[in-house]
């Protein structure tokens, strides 16, 4: 199974250049972990939904029902508040073995 992992300072500030003028995800050291790209049609980050959970439940040392909940709530209701270019959740799975 997939384990979530923070990110180091190298790993951050690479994303810094790549992401650069995109609204992230906070805690970035473990959120950026979930990022898959930057989407060409919007310019905004796109985060794996299921990378958002193990994050949570890594960093916060959640179960999987409360790490949920939090994105759920938390996370998805906040983005049509926060500026352009929004970040984007994507819903699919995605390979375990990356």
């Amino acid at each position: 199974m997939l384990k979530a992992r923070k990110l180091s300072k190298e790993e951050l500030d690479a994303n810094d250049i790549t992401y650069k003028g995109c609204t992230m995800l906070e805690p970035r050291e473990w959120l950026d972990w979930a990022i898959e790209k930057k989407d060409p049609a919007t310019g905004g980050v796109v985060y794996f939904y299921d990378r958002l959970v193990l994050a949570f439940m890594e960093s916060q040392q959640w179960d999987e029902e409360s790490a949920v909940s939090w994105v759920d709530y938390n996370t998805i209701r906040a983005l049509p508040y926060l500026p352009d270019p929004k970040p984007i959740i994507m819903f699919e799975d995605y390979d375990e073995e990356d």
